[in-house]
């Protein structure tokens, strides 16, 4: 009951501290990425507290018990994350679409797809040539180990091994590992 309360307290006294981000947000005095990188610095359960109310108000959608750690932040609105998701520290993700009861090891990374950049016209900059955003999906019950790379969709039930980099899609409940992430084996797999 006490936690309950306390969490309750928390949450409110952080919802005061983001409302006028929210406003100078709405007013585009500055960016959504811009306050999630504030937001990232504060450290401790205050810190996580903080940052959920903030996603709480500012993501497409955003399920209950979403815990983003110190360091970490998501770098687009339009982001939508389901309910028991925990992302840890230092990790970054771009437009995602995440599943229920995931786990984010630290120091993951989730980009919006692998083609953020044009490359084909060598007489243009990268810089200047179009790229292609997309939506990564993380299905539900994933655990990303620590270091990993995503540029591709993760299948519902999956284990990605430390350090993997993930540019393929694979079959629900594998587990994959290596850069290129390759199948190991499946979860179901006695």
């Amino acid at each position: 009951m006490f936690k309950s309360v306390a969490l309750a307290v928390a949450s409110a006294l952080c919802f005061v501290i983001v409302l006028p981000f929210l406003l100078l947000y709405w007013l585009r005095v500055f960016s959504f990425t811009t306050i999630s990188q504030l937001f990232s610095l504060v450290p401790g359960a205050f810190g996580i507290v903080l940052r959920r109310v903030w996603y709480t108000c500012t993501l497409a959608s955003c399920g209950r018990n979403f815990t983003v750690d110190f360091l970490a932040a998501l770098r687009s609105p339009n982001a939508r994350v389901g309910n028991n998701v925990y992302v840890g520290v230092g990790s970054w993700m771009g437009l995602v679409n995440i599943g229920d009861d995931v786990m984010f090891a630290d120091h993951v990374v989730v980009l919006s797809g692998s083609r953020h950049h044009g490359i084909e016209a060598s007489g243009v900059p990268m810089r200047l040539q179009e790229g292609e955003v997309k939506t990564v999906r993380i299905g539900r019950d994933v655990w990303l180990g620590s270091g990993v790379r995503v540029m591709a969709d993760v299948a519902d039930h999956t284990v990605v091994g430390a350090g993997s980099v993930v540019k393929d899609t694979f079959e629900a409940h594998d587990i994959i590992a290596g850069v290129p992430a390759k199948k190991m084996r499946s979860r179901k797999d006695k």
